[in-house]
């Protein structure tokens, strides 16, 4: 769904000149609140802030729900962004090199393979091509503040084992900007949070934006059933903050990305060197991923989506419109970059896909209550039986409890994997699905095993 919204906007930007659309109407205002009102009532979202700038100012600022101007919303994975151009700065002042080894400032970045992780650059964990798995980087750590990342990847990496080549292929881990965090405090004795403020929101007059530890954050909920009842509470660990922990504002990001969309367009409206910025949207050309340094890339279109265990956000970029959008959301079951795509097409004209991409999670709990009730069904018969347990030759009584347990351990890896995830990551991002997925699994086996007892019972007795 997505690549092909991404064609569309890419086909609209050869059809409408960034003069024409230089101001955003009142029947497209009108359109983008609608549509997010719509969004916000379909997903019960507790609250919904919405920014868009174009190369001059904030053209639309608006909260929606319980959300106010100036709170403040985790933006997960947007954080990359900030760490990627936090790292082209110090290049810039030559307080590092993008192409230097990691070994060069982190002595202990070592694989099985010592000639393996030698060959890694900075620029491979920017770009995700430095061998590290998506695995690797799902650990999250609550309550905890003795435990040290750096000692956990000096250990994990000196066993990894990725192939010798040339160039790794791309794998998404939060763990190589984690690994950015401690090159950058290496390099200039501070604390990640100081070098943010040092270098990006004080020139760039973000005076809302921070990393979590040091912030108040909007309350945020993960959901039961249709509702976010459940109020998360927050509980972060500081060396997390490069890869997903960094929290702003609607208007602060907006500011931040006119910033960035003005450089890149080589606008005199920015502290920027275009020079640098353009190093942020240039994706590999060595593999097909479309990623650059932080940013997602499809040809001139710049997107970054960010999850959190109870906030999302989405940030596109659209220079050939002199546009810029960011949603953020203070859960994490209304998908921000179904929002953030239908405003696009808004802006450009187009129609939006205004089906849900979510929906069928929330009917994960109505699936275990109906399997709870069959299950009672079978054990109601399995009592009436006197709870036979015998073996059956039979073949269907077989087949299914083979199926049973086959689909149901099927359910407990695949389902979490087809959503990019494992069952560890789904109990601490959305529990209700988590949990659900497990019950699921457990009732369809145990619900196989007691037709199969009773299937056996009766063939028995027709024996008999």
């Amino acid at each position: 769904m997505r690549t092909t919204l991404l064609f569309i906007l890419l086909f609209t930007y050869i059809s409408i000149s960034a003069q024409n659309d230089s101001i955003l109407t009142t029947k497209k205002i009108n359109e983008i609140t609608e549509f997010v009102e719509n969004k916000k009532a379909f997903y019960n979202s507790p609250s919904i802030a919405v920014a868009i700038t174009d190369q001059h100012n904030t053209i639309y600022l608006k909260h929606f729900g319980d959300a106010q101007k100036g709170d403040k919303y985790l933006i997960g994975s947007n954080s990359k962004s900030f760490t990627a151009l936090l790292t082209l700065l110090l290049q810039e002042k030559g307080i590092l090199s993008i192409d230097d080894p990691v070994n060069k400032y982190l002595d202990w970045f070592e694989y099985k393979n010592k000639n393996i992780s030698d060959k890694i650059t900075l620029k491979n964990l920017l770009q995700h091509t430095s061998g590290i798995s998506t695995s690797i980087g799902e650990t999250f750590i609550e309550n905890d503040t003795s435990f040290n990342y750096k000692n956990y990847y000096a250990q994990i990496l000196k066993k990894l084992e990725p192939q010798d080549l040339s160039e790794q292929p791309y794998m998404y881990s939060n763990a190589n900007y984690r690994l950015l965090g401690f090159v950058i405090e290496h390099v200039t004795g501070m604390k990640f949070e100081d070098c943010l403020y040092t270098y990006i929101t004080k020139p760039m007059n973000l005076n809302e934006t921070s990393t979590s530890s040091s912030s108040n954050l909007i309350d945020s909920y993960q959901y039961f059933l249709y509702y976010p009842i459940l109020k998360f509470k927050k509980s972060f660990h500081d060396q997390e903050i490069p890869s997903g922990l960094i929290s702003s504002t609607a208007n602060d990001m907006a500011i931040y990305l006119r910033q960035l969309m003005n450089s890149y367009n080589n606008d005199t409206n920015t502290i920027l060197n275009p020079n640098t910025t353009k190093q942020l949207f240039t994706p590999n050309q060595n593999n097909k991923s479309g990623y650059g340094l932080g940013w997602r890339i499809f040809n001139d279109i710049f997107y970054h989506n960010g999850t959190n265990k109870s906030f999302e956000s989405s940030m596109y970029m659209l220079p050939s419109i002199n546009k810029s959008i960011v949603v953020l959301i203070n859960s994490n079951q209304t998908p921000s970059s179904e929002i953030i795509d239908g405003i696009a097409s808004i802006l450009m004209d187009q129609k939006y896909n205004n089906t849900s991409s979510f929906r069928y999670y929330r009917n994960l709990p109505v699936i275990v209550l109906l399997l709870f009730a069959i299950f009672l069904f079978q054990i109601k018969k399995w009592k009436r039986l006197s709870f036979p347990i015998k073996l059956s030759r039979k073949i269907f009584p077989n087949l299914l409890l083979i199926s049973g347990f086959l689909f149901s351990i099927t359910i407990l890896v695949l389902f979490p994997k087809l959503n990019g995830a494992n069952l560890k990551l789904a109990l601490q991002f959305d529990p209700t699905s988590g949990y659900s997925v497990i019950l699921i699994a457990v009732l369809l086996f145990l619900i196989s095993l007691i037709i199969y007892f009773n299937k056996a019972k009766t063939n028995f007795k027709q024996k008999k």
